[in-house]
């Protein structure tokens, strides 16, 4: 597997990377340690015009009804330094709770498109269900199509595109895979600067697993 923050080669059982020290344990230092919620589309960059927003909830919509196990979650927005889409992603499919049109989906079927908009850099994190359909190979091909449409300003029709290209993929390659619904992250901090909602305490979080990231 890949270190979800410098893509170097590594272990799944290693502790941290060796080449960037990266580990669940770095990330959730550095972004807290509360569960937080959060809508299908985050868009603190204000790049999506109303328009476009409605008509991704409806594209949202349309997938979820097509895969009703899976979700997708958009987060648009300026990431501070050192956080990069892959952190942020890997953090969200692991520690946020996603209102979805069903709220009992599992993060394990979720997939988090992260942009950050000041530098311009797009990722994908995939939830543990999903990792054998929806591989590096394929999300790194998805990226390099739609990063055209982010490149000229037009973020609305990319991540239209992206969904649809995940849509495709699903249905010609999707198969079953076994879960382990043992494992449940810690709780983390808080990330209300970021637009990201913290649970009340007393809220049950849905259980997710350790994920890759793909930028």
């Amino acid at each position: 597997m890949k270190c979800p923050h410098c893509s170097s080669e590594i272990s799944a059982t290693a502790a941290a990377c060796t080449a960037c020290g990266f580990s669940a344990g770095a990330i959730r230092a550095h972004l807290g340690a509360e569960w937080v919620r959060l809508d299908r589309i985050t868009d603190n960059s204000q790049r999506l015009s109303l328009r476009d927003t409605r008509h991704l909830e409806a594209v949202l919509d349309d997938f979820e009804r097509r895969f009703p196990q899976c979700f997708v979650a958009l987060f648009l927005g300026p990431l501070p330094t050192p956080l990069t889409v892959m952190d942020l992603g890997f953090w969200l499919i692991n520690h946020g709770a996603f209102h979805t049109e069903s709220m009992s989906k599992r993060n394990d079927y979720g997939i988090a498109l992260v942009v950050d908009s000041l530098k311009q850099t797009v990722g994908f994190t995939v939830g543990y269900a999903l990792e054998q359909v929806l591989t590096e190979p394929v999300l790194n091909r998805i990226l390099t199509k739609v990063q055209p449409h982010f490149r000229k300003g037009n973020w609305g029709r990319a991540i239209e595109k992206a969904i649809k290209l995940i849509e495709l993929t699903l249905k010609s390659q999707a198969t079953k895979v076994d879960l382990d619904t043992d494992q449940l992250p810690p709780s983390l901090g808080d990330l209300g600067a970021m637009g990201l909602e913290l649970l009340r305490k007393n809220h049950s979080s849905p259980a997710s697993q350790p994920n890759k990231t793909h930028g």
